[in-house]
């Protein structure tokens, strides 16, 4: 089940960075080509991998009951990724429904709102609170030797995406407010 959840967790974050530059771009207005089947995608995967992290949770909350010993301090990398995983699932509600609506099949832009605004930008940093807390194990699963080089290579490609997409979303709701 870990390896199926680790495969379904790289997927899903080559998912995520396509979906982003797409988004990115359809924001941006230079791009009007749909991304609703890799959204779905997407969607699917994340559930999946949020499926099987309640799996994993329960079998740890059953083991720390049973032991009374939670080593709490010890999984903090693993209780920060169920924290984070929980406000993605949460954020990520908003995020389906912020940017468009529909009325009898015709699709129109929403408000973004400072409201939208916010729940956008904490969305973006629960996935790289996520990503950051879940990237070691990650590499460590593939059999990465040199993980603590490879680790500081993918913050750095992970903080430029995250980065174009603050700066993507932040440029969106000043377009609103002109």
């Amino acid at each position: 089940m870990r390896k199926l959840n680790g495969i379904l967790a790289r997927v899903v974050v080559v998912l995520f960075l396509i979906h982003a530059v797409m988004g990115c771009f359809m924001l941006q207005g230079r791009s009007s080509v749909s991304c609703f089947p890799l959204t779905i995608l997407l969607l699917v995967t994340v559930i999946a991998h949020a499926i099987l992290g309640v799996i994993a949770t329960v079998k740890s909350v059953r083991s720390g009951s049973s032991s009374g010993k939670w080593y709490l301090r010890q999984n903090k990398g693993f209780w920060i990724k169920r924290v984070s995983g929980v406000c993605i699932l949460l954020l990520m509600i908003f995020h389906m429904s912020v940017y468009v609506t529909s009325s009898n099949g015709v699709y129109f832009l929403k408000e973004f709102t400072w409201v939208s605004l916010v729940s956008q930008l904490l969305f973006v940093l629960a996935i790289f609170i996520h990503l950051y807390v879940s990237l070691e194990g990650m590499l460590i699963a593939r059999g990465i030797l040199a993980y603590k080089e490879r680790k500081k290579d993918w913050l750095l490609v992970l903080s430029v995406f995250m980065l174009m997409i603050v700066i993507t979303i932040i440029m969106y709701f000043v377009q609103w407010q002109i």
